[in-house]
């Protein structure tokens, strides 16, 4: 009643699939230039040298270090929560929430040692 939806007609779906000619050699261009970026990650060791792996896993630190720092916050929720929950009663799911929480935060606490070791295995069997 007081807005009416604007419509706008920019073509029909004709238009939109037919390719373009110019837009059809780009695309192929930015392909090759795709799939030659992931031969040189999937061949890193033959073709770019044995660093670049351990600057890709470097590049992920930030990332873990951010998940490893939220883990605290809501482990010590889930704890809180499953105290809660004892408290109304429910004891055995309280206890359940409160070991879980504990395993998960240790696990993600863990999870960065593990996959250097992990990191080392696939070296070693190289």
């Amino acid at each position: 009643m007081f807005f009416t939806p604007k419509v706008q007609t920019v073509g029909s779906i004709k238009d939109f699939l037919a390719p373009s000619p110019g837009l059809v050699g780009e695309a192929v261009t930015v392909g090759a230039l795709g799939a030659m970026g992931i031969l040189l990650v999937s061949k890193a060791d033959t073709v770019l040298g044995a660093g670049i792996a351990e600057k890709i896993i470097g590049a992920f630190d930030p990332l873990i270090q951010l998940i490893q720092g939220i883990s605290y916050p809501v482990g010590f929720i889930m704890i809180t929560a499953g105290f809660l929950v004892m408290m109304t009663g429910n004891r055995q799911k309280g206890l359940n929430m409160i070991k879980w929480a504990a395993i998960g935060y240790i696990g993600m606490q863990f999870a960065p040692a593990i996959m250097a070791i992990l990191v080392e295995v696939a070296k070693a069997m190289k």
